[in-house]
């Protein structure tokens, strides 16, 4: 790799979010399900409400994934006290999702093959759980810089997001490069400022890619091209 900077997503990069996101959304309905003497299923359901309305009233901003307002708000459509609950509720969810989270293949021999290169996490998320992430996945050593959404004010694929890391690394954008799953946001989101990007499609969607953008379904691949 002939960049001076690697732009890294974190959720669903790094590591497997889809798997652990349900493990833990099932043991915390599990354990509101008992508290409340609802049903799983209707906890579920009124969270899902919850989560719809938050994405949508603060759409475009880090605090639209915030899980302490998803909760807050489901427990407000029931009636039920979300000041008491809620917290609790937040805590069991990221306490379990923390427990199971773990690297995907190949990402420590990655991160071993680029150490010569400045490397920046560029994420949507608030920036306190991102941080606990990267201490739990022990992800911290390799890591030189940390631009969130909540940082920025604003989400991939907006500029600004990339334009800030850029700017904390010292780099220009043509010396960077992105690395990411999310094909709108991390992929064309680098592509508006010509930055060279790896899409990780371990699923192998078929896209039409444009010059500039490179697809690999596994992280020795990219080990393989960095060594070449």
């Amino acid at each position: 790799m002939d960049f001076k900077g690697v732009l890294l997503d974190l959720d669903d990069t790094l590591y497997d979010y889809k798997s652990v996101n349900k493990i833990a959304l099932a043991y915390t309905f599990d354990q509101v399900s008992k508290s409340q003497h609802i049903s799983i299923e209707e906890v579920s359901k009124v969270f899902s409400i919850a989560r719809s309305q938050i994405n949508t009233e603060l759409n475009t901003t880090a605090s639209s994934h915030n899980r302490l307002l998803y909760f807050q708000r489901m427990y407000e459509i029931w009636g039920v006290h979300p000041v008491r609950f809620s917290l609790e509720t937040y805590e069991y969810y990221w306490s379990t999702l923390l427990d199971h989270i773990q690297v995907n293949d190949f990402v420590y021999d990655f991160l071993d093959s680029i150490r010569d290169k400045k490397i920046c996490i560029l994420t949507d998320l608030t920036a306190h759980i991102q941080h606990r992430k990267l201490k739990k996945l022990n992800l911290e050593p390799y890591i030189d810089y940390l631009v969130t959404s909540e940082e920025a004010g604003r989400e991939k694929p907006h500029p600004y997001m990339f334009m800030l890391a850029a700017q904390k690394m010292d780099l220009k954008t043509t010396e960077l490069c992105m690395i990411g799953d999310n094909y709108e946001k991390d992929i064309l989101g680098a592509q508006q400022l010509n930055i060279e990007a790896f899409w990780y499609n371990p699923l192998l969607k078929d896209v039409e890619l444009s010059e500039n953008i490179h697809s690999f379904k596994s992280f020795d691949e990219l080990v393989f091209v960095n060594r070449r």
